[in-house]
């Protein structure tokens, strides 16, 4: 990316206004939040700063207080993007696939890139599907290292019976962002489609996602 210059805050928001606020790149974005608060010239050095030291916006995330205030230098715009960025959490937490909808792979695959993609640790969510593929609910099911220690089908099949669930759909993710299958991932796929065959319940598919991808072992022909 180019280094921001200085452009007024009037020129980004006639930008917005007619093309909408995707047309701005990361940089732009960045400069816009900080411009709220800062001198422009301030603003695109720290910009600038960002970029330098990091590869793009999605490890803002990781920020805590003292990385704004070394970026920054400012309390108050600090503060600011402090609360931006816990109100983009908390609205990513509170968004679900609402209940009722049409679930393909896709759908739920490029839905859950948005929840997982940028989690830590791994963690598996469950979807409960009747017979027209429709979300009857969506659970966490597990967290931390996914094997076949600590993943026991029965406790999914057991949401599923409670349901009266016709399909599943299982994602987790790879914090590396790497979605190609492990063996442990392949086994897990495995056993959960012979219980729910035993069960009368079928598993539609197994989505790994990360960062910014997802694999369908449907769409891949893992699954049958």
């Amino acid at each position: 990316m180019s280094l921001v210059n200085e452009v007024s805050s009037k020129y980004l928001t006639g930008r917005i206004k007619r093309f909408g606020v995707q047309s701005l790149s990361d940089k732009e974005l960045l400069y816009y939040l900080l411009n709220v608060k800062m001198q422009s010239k301030k603003a695109s050095e720290a910009c600038n700063a960002f970029f330098k030291d990091f590869s793009g916006l999605f490890q803002i995330k990781d920020f805590v207080p003292e990385n704004w205030e070394l970026l920054l230098g400012n309390d108050e715009q600090s503060l600011l993007m402090e609360a931006i960025c816990e109100f983009s959490k908390r609205m990513k937490c509170q968004f679900k696939l609402p209940l009722g909808q049409f679930c393909s792979s896709s759908v739920v695959g490029k839905y859950m890139i948005d929840v997982l993609g940028d989690e830590k640790q791994e963690a598996l969510v469950c979807f409960f599907l009747d017979t027209k593929n429709q979300v009857l609910e969506q659970k966490k099911i597990f967290k931390g290292t996914l094997n076949s220690a600590n993943v026991h089908p029965r406790e999914i099949f057991k949401e599923a019976l409670r349901l009266s669930t016709a399909r599943i759909i299982v994602v987790h993710n790879h914090p590396s962002g790497d979605t190609t299958p492990s063996e442990n991932d392949l086994s897990l796929t495995k056993r959960l489609e012979e219980c729910g065959h035993l069960l009368g319940i079928e598993l539609l598919d197994h989505i790994i996602v990360g960062n910014s991808s997802y694999l369908s072992m449907r769409e891949e022909n893992i699954i049958g």
